[in-house]
Order: C-alpha cells, then structure tokens, then sequence
C-alpha cells in the first residue's frame, strides 16, 4: 500500500453500529476515495480492513459508489450478507475547510488535491443554494447520471433501502421514492424545497410550480416508509423551520444536544433511538418470517406423515386404497395446509393490528407536529389563520390523521374477514373428515397420530 493511497477513516463507526447511520456516514470518505482516485478493489479492501478492526459493521459488503464529476453526488452501495439486499448511501454537503484554506493562503503553490477538494466542495454548496430556489424533481438533469447507477444496481440486487445525510438526505427522498425504494432513512436532511426563497428566481416560479406538482404525485403514489432523523440542536432544521418548505415523511427529534454533523448519529444514545424505531416496521417484517418458518415446518411435517400414512396402507392392501382411504386422504392434507394458511392468516393479522395502532398514535402526532410548525412561522396569524394557512399547503387534519385512520380501519375489518373465512373453511373440512371416521374405528385410531 502506498503512502500516498487515500485512507477511508470510520469516525465512531464500530461493528455494532446500526447500517443505515454507518453507511451515510462512510459515504463521505468514499467520495474522498473516489476523488483521491482508489478503484473499487482498493476500496473494498479497505473497508475489508476496517471490518477486520472491528470499525465497520461485518454484515455489510461494498458493492460500488458512483461520485458525478459534473454535481459532486456521491451515491455508494453496501449489501448486507444476511438478506442479499442492497442499501444505497447518498452523501451531502463535503466540507473541506483546510483544503479552501490551502488555496486561498497559497493560491499559487498549493496541491493538486487541496484544489480538487474545494472545487468539490463548492459543487455542493451550488447544490444546497438551489434547495431556495426551486423544486428538484426526480428527471433533473442534476440525477441523470446518479439514476443511471442505481439502475445498473438493480440490475443484479435488491435495493430495499436508501440513506443520505443533510443534502443527501434530500436526495435519498426524491430518488428513494421515485426509484420504489421501500425504505427511506434520512439524517438531518434538507428540505425538498424552501418556497420563501423563490421571490429571488423568479424567472424560476413555472418551473417550481411544475415541480412541485410532480413531487406532490410522486410522494402521493408512494408505498414505502420515509423517517428523518434530526438532531435537536440542528443549525439546518433551526434555520428552515422558520420558513414554508416542503419536505416527506416521519420527523423524528433525537433530544442528543448535538447539531448538523453525521457523526452524532453515530454516538451511543443515538444509535439506541435509531435502532428502536427502526426496528419496529423491521420487527413487523421480522415476525412475519418467523411465523412463516414456523407454520411453513409443521405443514411439512404433518404433510410428511400423511404420506407415510399413504404408503403404509398401500403396502398393506397389495397397492391399492379403498375410497374412504383416498378421500380421508384428500381431506387431512386439504384440512392441514388449511390451518397452515389459517394460523399465517391470524399471525399476521396480529402483527399488523399491533403496527398499526401504533401508526395511528403517529398520525395524531404528525397533525399536531403540523399545527405547532404552522404557529411557528405563523406567529402573526390567529389559530383559524393558522389552520386556514395549512389547509391552503394541502396539510389538513383529515388528510394527517382521519382518513389515514379511517383507511386502517378499512384494513383491519377486510383482515378480520379474511380470518373469519379461513376458520370456516377449516371447520369444513374438519366436519369432512370427521364425517369420513365416524363409523370407522380404525381409520380414526390410524389419523390420528396425524392431525
């Protein structure tokens, strides 16, 4: 290895840390890498090494990043070796203060590199100027590049998750959602657009209008999970609440007294609020495998003794079965796949019940959250004005919290009927196959080690 092969530094990252934190957070040293011009073998290494040390989670593999030369985005890919799906990373705003530094104290004897990294840190800070200035779609020409990469991973794996920190959070949203990513995890993100700033384009105001309308459909259609995670003391989050923006999903507010920088997700009270949230639509996703194993094990086991059952009565009548034989067959492998399908049915319906009181507690939160946000830039505006300025945003209460739960609601009975219809289909059969071995002794006494 040579000493002047770029090195990719962890930070706080350990082998325990949660993925989507880890991952935002490497990004950023993955671009540098990218930018000190290490291949992907050498990256890979790399990361190899700090999973070695105990610095990087084992479970994630680098796959592959893609660093845009004309915007500064870097988008990364890490497979967990668990599941064989991927998560995708976006990175934000790169600062290189000592590189700027460099350049401005020494502007005719400087490095190359110095001058590299400022050149890309003020490619984002062109970025960020735009969040004011109007509304980035998913077919900005600022993606192009970016979607065609994710397109070639999607090529080969599962993409179930993406993740970005401040401008990269924001990116993370725009492409997670328009890409169908069912999993969206952003760290104190910027916002999809800040509308206040948009008297300074005005030239722009079609264009933002459009976009806007196009975002709005494309959040709309979306059926994933959206979560931000913001730190109390963000300078970004402080500054933006004081404006109408647009942005997605679930805010959740880290009390950790830390400010903007990744990093502080990655510090022990954080990462225990992350990895709770996080794990409650995952223990949803996890129960539902379990209960599937399960069932999917004492189907095959009963269906298992039902043709010993089957060769043992063949070979005891010189290879034929009678009719009750063949029809009670029939109907214990019909009655046991039955109450597989019915049990899965009941678990899930359980789990699902469990998720979505629980969701129904966070859309009384969002409305609320709405309502304190509207005051606090509608300082001036009586509570009317307030709803009335909201309603106007298309932020009302029916649409945060009635008609979400009006449609859980809806859910929940068509999963209560779908339960009700597989117990009397199993009691159906059960009444089959009982009728079957009412007057026969012997084939009850012989099904009966089976169901």
């Amino acid at each position: 290895m040579s000493q002047t092969e770029y090195q990719i530094k962890p930070g706080n990252i350990t082998s325990n840390s949660e993925e989507t934190s880890s991952i935002s957070k490497v990004s950023y040293e993955i671009e540098n890498a990218n930018n000190n011009g290490l291949k992907t073998g050498k990256i890979k290494k790399q990361i190899n090494n700090l999973k070695r040390d105990n610095k990087f989670p084992k479970n994630l593999e680098y796959v592959d990043s893609f660093t845009d030369p004309n915007t500064g985005t870097t988008t990364t890919a890490f497979k967990n070796k668990d599941t064989g799906k991927v998560t995708l990373g976006m990175t934000g705003t790169n600062v290189h203060l000592e590189a700027m530094g460099n350049v401005l104290e020494h502007p005719f004897n400087h490095s190359n590199q110095d001058e590299k990294d400022m050149k890309e840190m003020l490619k984002d800070f062109g970025a960020d100027a735009n969040i004011g200035l109007g509304a980035v779609t998913d077919k900005d020409p600022h993606f192009k590049d970016t979607q065609d990469f994710i397109k070639d991973i999607k090529k080969e794996y599962e993409i179930d998750t993406i993740t970005g920190h401040s401008l990269g959070g924001r990116d993370a949203v725009i492409l997670g959602v328009s890409n169908d990513i069912k999993n969206i995890v952003v760290y104190n993100p910027a916002p999809l657009s800040i509308k206040d700033f948009r008297i300074i384009a005005l030239n722009n105001m079609t264009y933002s209008a459009i976009g806007d309308i196009e975002i709005k459909e494309m959040l709309k259609n979306y059926n994933g999970h959206i979560v931000r995670f913001v730190s109390d003391k963000d300078e970004l989050d402080g500054f933006v609440s004081q404006f109408m923006y647009d942005t997605a999903g679930e805010k959740i507010v880290l009390k950790n007294g830390e400010g903007h920088d990744m990093g502080a997700f990655l510090k022990k009270y954080a990462q225990a609020k992350i990895l709770a949230e996080l794990r409650k639509v995952k223990g949803y996703e996890d129960a539902n495998n379990k209960s599937f194993k399960s069932v999917k094990d004492i189907t095959k086991s009963k269906l298992g003794k039902v043709e010993e059952l089957r060769v043992n009565w063949l070979q005891a009548n010189g290879g034929a079965l009678s009719s009750s034989q063949q029809k009670l067959l029939e109907s214990v492998s019909a009655l046991i796949i039955a109450e597989g399908l019915s049990q899965l049915v009941k678990e899930e319906s359980d789990q699902l019940e469990k998720m979505y009181d629980n969701m129904k507690d966070k859309f009384q939160e969002n409305w609320k959250n709405s309502q304190e946000a509207g005051n606090k830039i509608g300082t001036k505006l009586s509570h009317d004005g307030v709803l009335t300025a909201l309603r106007n945003g298309d932020a009302y209460e029916s649409k945060f919290e009635t008609d979400p739960e009006i449609k859980i609601e809806q859910k929940l009975k068509e999963l209560n009927d779908i339960n009700s219809d597989c117990h009397n289909y199993v009691s159906k059969i059960k009444d089959s196959v009982n009728a079957i071995v009412g007057n026969d002794q012997l084939l009850a006494s012989q099904i009966a080690g089976v169901i």
